[in-house]
């Protein structure tokens, strides 16, 4: 019915024209027929644009009222209109209100919320921002927000050319820390938030301050019980057959607390200071890696384990050579604890286009994915029973984590149950460099030749 009301002008004239064509009409009655026809359609089409006019009018007012009368197809044009713009005052009225409690729950906010264009001006801060930063809102609004903070780190960080988060101390106060984590949204610019961590890094303070007092208090007395007890090893206690084992087993139980508290110094060390340019040396971990195969050529001869090196000898890393050395160790350490008898260890020490990168791969048990995220956590243990069969303190790939990012790399620790663990340490290439060393004599470890 509505097609047809449509187009009623159009087929008038038609169904006249076909009426003529069968019935032999006359010529002139249906002249008068097409006139008249003409005059009806122009009326049509003007009364059609008298309500376009009319529903144009209507659409284009603010405020959503009842739809003037009409008839025919406009009458359920302006219905259909009525209602889309009643759904649309109804979905806005929403999003405002959904607008206003996302701008409430911002404005109450601790932390500082600072919005920015992708200029870098300001567009809008809460409280917490005026507060903590000092900024004066709203005179502020539309000035580069890098005119409060003038730090080269602060520029790259809001730039995004550096990391998406940042820490730093403010320069009116430098004892108070804050942390920055910047959001980009496209073309919109950037979202920005700073929280005031002072008091986090304080109790982190406290605590490796802690660590590191007790480590050091406990390594004396330690060092003058084993001295005592290979005193007494070396007598005629030590060769009792009741006395003996016993004061054997105290002396292993010492030895490993003491290598206890080394990893705790050690990593109270490396998360308490930047790497010291004045101790970083030219290291070559393919000497460090010979050194830690000598000190474990017991184990790896009584576990019958084969070794495929594919080390670059003259590759070099500047660094301080306690790092070095505890990467080195501690993952190739790792990897003969628990790499099953007569299983295959593949070490690398490579330099790509774009890193340097340290590998170490075993043949073991494996590790379950569930375990992989907290892997490099202090004292976590896949398998606390296994881990006190073989020894170790639960600090070495924790060493290792911190050790990396001290230079700015990365750990990835890829394993399947099973088959193996892959460890692989990466570093930026700027720490590389190139040395000609005399060769050292072979290992007394047997070791498979790789090309």
């Amino acid at each position: 019915m509505s097609f047809l009301r449509a187009w009623f002008p159009l087929l008038l004239p038609l169904s006249l024209a076909l009426l003529w064509w069968w019935g032999r009409v006359p010529l002139h009655q249906i002249a008068a027929f097409l006139w008249f026809s003409a005059f009806v359609s122009a009326l049509w089409v003007g009364w059609h644009r008298q309500q376009a006019l009319r529903f144009r009018a209507w659409f284009r007012e603010k405020r959503t009222s009842m739809p003037p009368l009409s008839a025919g197809i406009w009458e359920e044009t302006f219905a259909e209109g009525y209602h889309w713009r009643r759904h649309q005052e109804i979905t806005q009225r929403q999003l405002s209100a959904q607008i206003v409690q996302l701008r409430d729950a911002l404005q109450a906010m601790p932390d500082a919320v600072i919005l920015m264009d992708e200029d870098g001006r300001l567009l809008w801060v809460n409280p917490a921002a005026v507060q903590l930063l000092g900024l004066h809102w709203p005179d502020d609004l539309g000035k580069p927000f890098a005119y409060w903070l003038r730090l080269p780190q602060m520029r790259q960080f809001l730039s995004g050319e550096a990391s998406t988060a940042i820490q730093m101390p403010m320069p009116r106060d430098p004892e108070r820390i804050v942390e920055g984590l910047r959001y980009p949204l496209g073309d919109a610019g950037a979202l920005v938030l700073f929280r005031d961590i002072t008091r986090l890094r304080q109790l982190e303070q406290v605590r490796q301050d802690f660590v590191a007092n007790v480590s050091h208090e406990l390594r004396s007395p330690l060092t003058v019980i084993r001295g005592f007890l290979e005193n007494l090893l070396d007598g005629p206690l030590g060769r009792d057959a009741e006395v003996g084992p016993q004061l054997r087993l105290m002396e292993a139980q010492s030895q490993r607390m003491q290598s206890l508290v080394e990893d705790l110094l050690s990593l109270a060390r490396m998360e308490s200071t930047e790497p010291d340019p004045q101790r970083l040396q030219e290291l070559l971990p393919a000497e460090l890696l010979h050194r830690s195969l000598n000190s474990l050529a017991p184990r790896i001869q009584e576990k019958a384990l084969r070794l495929a090196l594919e080390v670059d000898e003259d590759l070099a890393i500047l660094a301080e050579p306690l790092d070095v050395q505890s990467i080195v160790h501690n993952l190739v350490d790792n990897a003969v604890k628990y790499s099953a008898a007569g299983g295959l260890i593949r070490i690398a020490w490579s330099e790509t286009a774009t890193e340097l990168c340290f590998t170490v791969e075993d043949q073991g048990d494996g590790i379950a994915p569930e375990h992989l995220r907290r892997i490099t956590e202090r004292f976590y243990r896949v398998d606390r029973g296994r881990s006190r069969r073989v020894g170790g303190t639960g600090l070495g790939l924790a060493i290792v984590r911190h050790a990396v990012e001290r230079y700015r790399g990365r750990l990835e620790i890829h394993s399947e149950v099973g088959r193996g663990s892959v460890f692989r340490v990466h570093f930026p290439l700027a720490l590389g460099r190139r040395r000609e060393v005399e060769r050292e004599p072979e290992n007394t470890v047997a070791v498979i030749k790789v090309s």
